[in-house]
């Protein structure tokens, strides 16, 4: 698998139908469970002053880059990477999936009244999808082992956890082997599209990377909030990466 070790991570630079015929592969092989971890600024910038939580993504067997602005950074740093490949579009990709060829999913996370409006959306967007089960992602750390256990009861094939970084991360890290699922995947934001609580942008801008600004038009205060305190520490990881990198262009010119 294509890898790139940067910022204390590894990225797996691959395009979303590459990422979907790996996770297939893997659960038609009926090994343990597979983890994936999307990364985007937030993320990076946590993961750079957690070190749980930067064990916990490179723990993962796939690191999937959902965020373009983390895309053309790479890009700049002359790394080759084909697409963004963003959660909700894997998400989508899998639900497909899960619907054509019958593998079972639960939902994890959000709030009940998200859970209950995207699972009356999937039943007739995806009317043979096997739903083995959901809980929202409001529980207190003593419900926790219940809440495992019920996951493992289902016996999902793919598990989809809609919480916030890092609880999401941590939760599959120090649980992965009790979980009964062939693949468990934190999709952020995803259920929340799904539920239609969140429109995403037109094509267009999410091709030229301004669907973080769609989303923040949708709630300035929560998105305003969470790009000043990450975007900032996130860029200047970059900059500290992209300034030793015209470096070494510039030493291998002399």
């Amino acid at each position: 698998m294509k890898t790139i070790q940067i910022w204390g991570i590894k990225i797996n630079p691959l395009r979303k139908t590459e990422i979907v015929q790996i996770i297939e592969d893997h659960i038609l092989s009926g090994k343990g469970v597979f983890q994936e971890t999307g990364v985007n600024p937030e993320t990076i910038a946590q993961a750079d002053a957690d070190p749980d939580l930067r064990d916990a993504i490179n723990g993962s067997d796939l690191v999937n880059i959902d965020n373009m602005l983390v895309t053309t950074c790479l890009r700049l740093l002359g790394y080759k990477v084909p697409e963004r490949a963003a959660c909700p579009d894997i998400f989508e990709l899998l639900l497909s999936l899960s619907n054509s060829k019958g593998y079972s999913v639960y939902f994890l996370g959000a709030k009940q009244e998200i859970i209950d409006r995207m699972l009356e959306k999937l039943k007739i967007k995806y009317p043979q999808l096997k739903v083995a089960g959901s809980r929202n992602g409001y529980f207190r750390p003593e419900e926790e082992q219940k809440i495992i256990e019920g996951i493992s009861e289902k016996n999902p094939d793919m598990l989809f956890i809609a919480l916030p970084t890092p609880q999401k991360e941590l939760f599959i890290k120090n649980n992965k082997q009790r979980l009964g699922t062939r693949f468990a995947f934190g999709v952020g934001g995803a259920f929340d599209v799904q539920a239609e609580k969140v429109i995403r942008a037109p094509g267009w801008m999410r091709s030229i990377g301004l669907e973080g600004l769609h989303r923040a038009v949708q709630n300035p205060s929560d998105y305003g909030k969470r790009y000043k305190k990450y975007y900032y520490p996130f860029l200047k990881l970059f900059f500290r990466e992209f300034f030793n990198f015209k470096r070494f262009k510039n030493k291998g010119k002399d």
